[in-house]
């Protein structure tokens, strides 16, 4: 029986982590879990690599938001609420730091 190793084996992945995702102008369209951040996982039929993180769509905090990778049944944010895409890693925040007020954000 082959084994499957699950996510985030890795100890310095940052697998789990929660985060946020940004659009081109800086602004928070989503909260998310980071899923994968291992550059050989294939995801939405692109490879991670060096330029994306797998995500888990939390809330959209704009559904109308355009995904910046589509596919036949994701177009926008509110399409990928409770499924996994990809997004640029420059576009990711971890922490607090965000344009949301506190309560908007519950570690």
């Amino acid at each position: 029986m082959k084994k499957i190793e699950s996510r985030g084996n890795n100890k310095d992945s940052l697998a789990g982590r929660r985060v946020r995702i940004l659009n081109f102008s800086g602004e928070v369209v989503a909260n998310d879990i980071l899923m994968s951040d291992d550059n050989d996982n294939v995801v939405m039929g692109k490879k991670l690599g060096g330029e994306y993180y797998e995500v888990s769509i939390l809330i959209a905090h704009d559904p109308t938001a355009s995904l910046f990778i589509k596919d036949a049944d994701r177009k926008n944010m509110n399409d990928a609420v409770r499924s996994h895409i990809i997004w640029f890693r420059e576009y990711v925040t971890f922490g607090a730091k965000s344009s949301l007020p506190a309560d908007r954000w519950k570690d």
